[in-house]
């Protein structure tokens, strides 16, 4: 286990942090452009898309985190949603956002991405802001192409490295604080997706921070 996983797994005021600044608009706002020069009302529309696709859908979102998607999507009634993260001390911070939250069919599991349980069960997988911390990115988007259907969709968000010093700079900080594993670029985050056998790939940057969508085949 990586000393990132090991921060996460545990939890620190770093994570707890994180999870209260991801929370609060203003907050993620105003920390997203200083660190990353991102506009973080990208992912507030992302996740109005994904509001209008989830209902009735199987929908898995990894890394869930302390919940910061569930608040977006309350009131909506998929058919099923796997909240999933390797990290109990996320999960218990999810868990007390999914009481907030009026989501139907939700239901918490402690699991790593890469070896996740689930083959071709899963509408829509939802991945936003883990990447960056996995020990093995490529193999989790592998993973997340694995779990959806053919026609399904892998959607998220990472932090990616090459678009500015200063959010450069801000992914080596998190990098030594433990935070951070590996960061990639934009052109490493597509080569995943084609690997993974995904088509259809937009991938769209707002500072550092790349927002990407990609569909698994359908069978011919």
């Amino acid at each position: 286990m990586t000393i990132v996983t090991q921060t996460w797994r545990r939890g620190t005021s770093i994570t707890s942090g994180w999870d209260f600044t991801v929370k609060h608009r203003a907050v993620a706002m105003v920390y997203t452009y200083l660190a990353f020069g991102s506009d973080y009302r990208r992912w507030y529309a992302d996740l109005a898309a994904v509001r209008n696709q989830i209902q009735g859908a199987a929908v898995l979102d990894v890394p869930c985190g302390g919940g910061a998607v569930f608040g977006h999507l309350s009131g909506t009634a998929p058919r099923r949603y796997i909240g999933a993260d390797v990290s109990p001390a996320m999960l218990a911070l999810a868990g007390k956002a999914a009481e907030k939250a009026s989501i139907q069919n939700l239901e918490l599991v402690e699991c790593d991405v890469v070896t996740m349980p689930y083959d071709a069960e899963f509408d829509l997988c939802l991945s936003y802001m883990g990447l960056h911390c996995m020990p093995d990115p490529a193999g989790a988007i592998a993973a997340m192409a694995r779990a959806v259907r053919p026609g399904g969709v892998v959607r998220g968000s990472t932090v990616i490295i090459g678009a500015g010093w200063r959010s450069d700079r801000f992914v080596s900080l998190w990098q030594r604080r433990g935070i951070f594993a590996d960061v990639y670029s934009k052109n490493d985050l597509r080569q995943w997706l084609v690997t993974a056998g995904l088509n259809a790939i937009t991938i769209e940057c707002s500072g550092a921070i790349a927002y990407f969508s990609a569909t698994k085949p359908a069978r011919g």
